[in-house]
């Protein structure tokens, strides 16, 4: 059984797993697989594990995003290479390595080619990779029509409207789920 959204590339560009569950004398196979571009760091412990439920893992995101409120924003920072501060795309990474222990590029440009699977505005979900100005600039949909970003307009971590009508709004190029 594919979940939706799983297509070729993702299994083969991520590391795909079946596991066989027995109902029955009836054997089904179910497939998990990471967004396109994402890996699994084995050194980390995530807040969420790879089999958490969608609820889950969208708390451990939003989680970890909202503990690096007010964080400033230094181009080309990331927290996990000893530095103090995050620019946009150093952020999300870091908050999926530590709510779901991926790993990813940390370029903007190549996360709105390469990252997760793309969907629809209408199915923004909180947790959801939001992609600006064809990578200019990214964040993660907190819900309530907010984004939590780094930079932005800021200077720091902290949220952002993307409702309609908003400037983050219009400058949206793409969303992206990151998990199931």
């Amino acid at each position: 059984m594919l979940l939706k959204r799983t297509s070729i590339r993702a299994i083969t560009a991520s590391a795909a797993c079946a596991a066989a569950l027995t109902f029955g004398g009836c054997t089904a196979f179910a497939q998990t697989a990471l967004p396109p571009g994402v890996h699994l760091d084995p050194s980390i412990h995530p807040l969420a594990s790879e089999s958490a439920s969608y609820q889950a893992k969208t708390q451990a995101v939003l989680e970890v995003a909202e503990s690096k409120i007010g964080t400033p924003y230094i181009w080309g920072h990331n927290e996990d290479r000893g530095q103090y501060g995050f620019d946009c795309s150093n952020f999300v990474e870091y908050v999926y390595h530590h709510a779901l222990g991926y790993v990813f590029t940390t370029s903007s440009r190549l996360q709105y080619a390469e990252v997760g699977w793309r969907v629809p505005y209408s199915d923004l979900k909180p947790g959801d990779l939001l992609i600006f100005d064809n990578g200019g600039h990214v964040g993660i949909y907190a819900g309530n029509g907010e984004m939590i970003q780094c930079g932005g307009g800021l200077g720091r971590v902290g949220f952002l409207s993307v409702r309609p009508g908003s400037y983050w709004y219009r400058h949206l190029s793409a969303v992206r789920q990151m998990y199931t």
